[in-house]
């Protein structure tokens, strides 16, 4: 398995909420325009407009006595960015690099903290000053002049200074099918993972999408990466899918169904805070999935399965007869429901499926089950010779 490293953005992200000297250590040590390349690509990713005009802004990123400067190019086709100079653009913006890292990935509270400080060059200044007095002249000079740099640098900067959409408008936005048209699992997923959004997790996602198209798929991945602003986002898939790409995704190519390659990609990339199978949906590689991965979620982790109409689907291995066939992925959830009561049952002849006492909690909704881990070892009530109700 040979995937290209995170490089820098690990570490950023991993420390970006923690104190501010070692932050400033960090960046210096990183170097700050590696760190600015690690900005400029997370601008990139959360420019959802363009002006009707292109537009360029110099962005000047200081740190102590350090500086670092690019030109962001707005069209309609996006963001891009060149190396840039004193001077070269209508509008310059600057940030204090450890302000803006903590507004670019940090929670909310961290968000109104960075102060951009705007300076318009002197040629822009004495155009856009010469308006006179008519109402109409004010208006047209206004559109022409002000207007684009104002959405410009709003394109750029303000979803840093506010929270994100909802987890529903981003799957709309990146065109994931986890809410609307087809499913409605973008509510349940920002109830389970809101006290997970700004920490810097691990999500493996099963399933990237667009079948054997190398460069189509990888919606939910982008929707993750936006919702998680310091996660590391992978995507397994059985096609290669070097069209899928982003600056904190990476995809991995890889059999659902083969144990064995799994168990050694939660040894390489894990442990993961967060594991979604949207993947075959073939009951058999639900099972194999869960039983090779589980043990790599991380110990407050969530495993994710979705799409449990197949339970009942027998093309895809399902029962719709027997509802309690253990073969079927619906089969595997209620096992593991016994499971989070593991220490009340005589373990003797019981079958398990190998992860009790690691279950904490199993959430079930329509065609979604979400099962919690964590150290569930209590001890049994009727040990104690508490079994009984006491009002």
């Amino acid at each position: 398995m040979h995937l290209k490293p995170w490089g820098h953005i690990e570490s950023l992200v991993t420390e970006v909420c923690g104190d501010r000297t070692r932050l400033t250590d960090l960046v210096l040590r990183i170097g700050l325009d590696a760190t600015m390349d690690v900005i400029v690509d997370e601008l990139r990713l959360h420019c959802d407009c363009a002006p009707d005009q292109t537009f360029e802004v110099q962005l000047d990123v200081e740190c102590r006595d350090q500086r670092a400067t690019r030109v962001l190019t707005l069209t309609s086709a996006g963001l891009s960015t060149r190396t840039g100079w004193e001077g070269a653009t209508a509008v310059t913006i600057r940030f204090e690099a450890v302000e803006l890292l903590r507004a670019l990935f940090g929670p909310p509270n961290l968000k109104g903290l960075a102060a951009g400080e705007i300076s318009w060059s002197k040629a822009f200044r004495a155009g856009a000053t010469d308006i006179g007095a008519d109402p109409k002249s004010v208006a047209e000079r206004w559109d022409r002049r002000w207007k684009p740099p104002t959405a410009a640098l709003h394109a750029v900067f303000a979803p840093f200074f506010r929270r994100d959409g909802i987890l529903g408008d981003l799957s709309v936005r990146f065109g994931s099918d986890k809410w609307a048209g087809l499913h409605w699992y973008t509510q349940h997923y920002e109830r389970h993972f809101e006290r997970l959004r700004y920490e810097p997790v691990r999500l493996l996602e099963i399933g990237i999408g667009g079948y054997h198209d190398p460069h189509l798929g990888g919606a939910s991945l982008q929707m993750w990466q936006r919702y998680f602003p310091r996660g590391l986002i992978y995507g397994l898939d059985v096609f290669e899918k070097p069209g899928v790409f982003g600056p904190r995704i990476r995809a991995v190519q890889g059999d659902q169904g083969d144990a064995e390659f799994l168990d050694e990609l939660g040894r390489q990339l894990g442990p993961f805070d967060i594991v979604i199978d949207d993947g075959s949906h073939l009951n058999d590689h639900v099972r194999t999935s869960f039983q090779a991965l589980f043990p790599h979620v991380s110990t407050t982790g969530v495993y994710v399965i979705e799409d449990l109409e197949s339970s009942y689907l027998p093309r895809l291995g399902g029962d719709d007869k027997n509802l309690d066939n253990p073969a079927t992925s619906m089969g595997l959830l209620k096992l593991l429901a016994d499971e989070v009561n593991q220490e009340e049952f005589t373990r003797a002849g019981s079958r398990t499926s190998g992860s009790a006492g690691w279950i904490t909690g199993i959430h079930l909704y329509h065609n979604l089950a979400f099962v919690e881990k964590g150290r569930n070892v209590e001890g049994s009530v009727a040990e104690l010779g508490h079994g009984m109700t006491l009002g």
